[in-house]
């Protein structure tokens, strides 16, 4: 009886220390719902995130101004395939995190992406060496994949860093990007290709782990589309202003890139990066919040600018036309707040995070098809009758004015992002959610073992009988006498307070 009385005091304490651990974990949750960051991580990860991101804006310029046009040599529409292929992963993805999110696991997305850039980048390699139009196209495609999950992983990793550190982290590497672009078409193409491979790979190594929180912090949840029936405020939903923003500017930035384009190379300009420069010193000098409308605002101007002139160039800047530079600076400045803008949404509220991150890049990759697709009719155009030249840049101009001035009147960034009700979800909670049923009782099982004190032998004898086995199966395995069984068995009962297998079984699974 006494025993008895033993053992059920054991259970009533370890009840009472995983009541005080919830109290605690609820009470650190109300702190971070009080503040929308994800902790306040170390530089060295804001070094991780700036690099990442800035090696899948390398990937991008070098497949913009390097890759593509290798392609055309081989298959022209080889480059609208691997877009296309981009675009419906990312969508599939975001809404499978937004219907499903159990089936996505991090390690499997990650191991998928690094084989799909490494067989994917064998078969582009070998379709442009021997010109072959379908291992070209395949391989293309397969990388498209790989490229679309190191998007997702950089950007949630960005999600991770403070708000100034993200801030800092965005805007340089956007300014770079521009900066560089031009001279990504004076690479050697097989260097161009290796780096083009190389890139998102590395990105992916960078963000794995990191970015892969939000993958963990949804399971053995409820997925977002039923979370959001209860709390609408804290999900962004698929089609709200945000993601129509990025579907029509970015119809903006395929145009640029299209139109006008020399031997299948866009133009580009070293002064696109110049707006863009103000903005880092704006965030490098100030510890105020992104300015996203203010960014938005000024890249509406500068793409509104740039469509004017695309109808009726009259200017020309360092030997490149100025709408070309204005749009791609445009777009360029929009890019930042919309990335900025996705990262803050995905910081709030974790359980979202991979629907917004990918359904926005997904997005984004829909509308630089549309884009390019117009400004391949314009070249067209252009190539039969110069003097309907214009009729495109027009045209997009009054859509996207008309878009800006009735669409978006009641729009703002800052107003999206924080019409997202926090949700806090810690990387612990996170990671315990990430862990398999037999991870979980394994390390169950090591905390009893501790807190009583049982040797390494008497805590292997435990777990053995946590898990249903008999004596003679231990003797077994552990490969000692039958009365040694007996003694660590004996051994175990009494540093536990229990007097039966059964309540040891009621230990642990309670």
């Amino acid at each position: 009886m006494a025993k008895q009385e033993t053992g059920n005091a054991t259970r009533e304490a370890i009840s009472e220390s995983g009541a005080r651990g919830d109290t605690a974990r609820e009470d650190g949750a109300r702190e971070r719902a009080a503040s929308p960051e994800i902790g306040a991580p170390p530089p060295v990860h804001l070094v991780r995130g700036f690099a990442a991101l800035l090696l899948v804006l390398g990937a991008t310029a070098l497949m913009n101004g390097s890759i593509f046009p290798q392609f055309d040599a081989v298959f022209m529409f080889a480059r609208d395939i691997s877009v296309t292929c981009s675009a419906a992963t990312l969508l599939a993805l975001g809404l499978l995190a937004y219907r499903a999110p159990a089936v996505l696991r991090r390690r499997v997305i990650v191991a998928g992406a690094a084989a799909c850039l490494a067989l994917g980048g064998a078969l582009l390699a070998a379709g442009l060496a021997f010109a072959l139009p379908a291992p070209l196209v395949l391989g293309a495609s397969v990388v498209a994949i790989g490229r679309a999950a190191a998007t997702v992983t950089t950007s949630l990793y960005l999600a991770r860093l403070s708000s100034h550190q993200a801030a800092v982290a965005i805007a340089v590497a956007y300014t770079l990007q521009l900066a560089v672009s031009p001279a990504c078409a004076l690479i050697p193409p097989s260097l161009g290709v290796a780096l083009f491979l190389a890139f998102p790979l590395a990105a992916l190594a960078l963000t794995a782990t990191g970015g892969g929180f939000f993958f963990d912090a949804v399971r053995g949840r409820p997925s977002p589309s039923d979370m959001s029936v209860t709390r609408p405020a804290s999900f962004l939903a698929p089609f709200s202003a945000l993601f129509g923003c990025l579907f029509l500017f970015q119809v903006a930035f395929g145009f640029a890139l299209r139109f006008d384009e020399v031997a299948g190379t866009p133009r580009m300009s070293l002064f696109s990066a110049a707006p863009l420069a103000l903005v880092v010193l704006y965030v490098a000098l100030s510890r105020r919040r992104f300015p996203a409308d203010g960014v938005v605002q000024l890249s509406a101007l500068v793409v509104m600018a740039g469509f004017l002139l695309s109808a009726q160039p009259l200017l020309a800047v360092g030997g490149e036309a100025a709408d070309v530079a204005l749009l791609n600076a445009g777009n360029g400045l929009f890019a930042m707040a919309a990335q900025m803008a996705l990262v803050a949404i995905a910081a709030r509220n974790p359980l979202g995070a991979v629907t917004t991150v990918a359904w926005g890049n997904g997005v984004s990759a829909l509308g630089s098809l549309v884009g390019a697709a117009a400004g391949m009719i314009a070249n067209g155009v252009a190539a039969g009758s110069p003097a309907l030249r214009s009729a495109i840049p027009a045209i997009l101009l009054l859509v996207f004015a008309a878009y800006v001035m009735v669409g978006l009147k009641r729009f703002t960034f800052a107003g999206a992002i924080d019409g997202i009700e926090p949700v806090a979800v810690s990387p612990e909670a996170a990671a315990e959610a990430a862990r398999t049923p037999e991870e979980v009782f394994a390390a169950r099982c090591e905390a009893i073992a501790g807190k009583f004190s049982l040797t390494p032998r008497e805590a292997e004898v435990f777990a053995m009988l946590a898990r249903g086995r008999d004596r003679s199966y231990i003797e077994e395995a552990l490969v000692v006498s039958r009365n040694t069984v007996k003694a660590h068995v004996k051994h175990v009962y009494a540093k536990l307070g229990i007097h039966s297998h059964q309540e040891l079984i009621d230990l642990v699974e309670g």
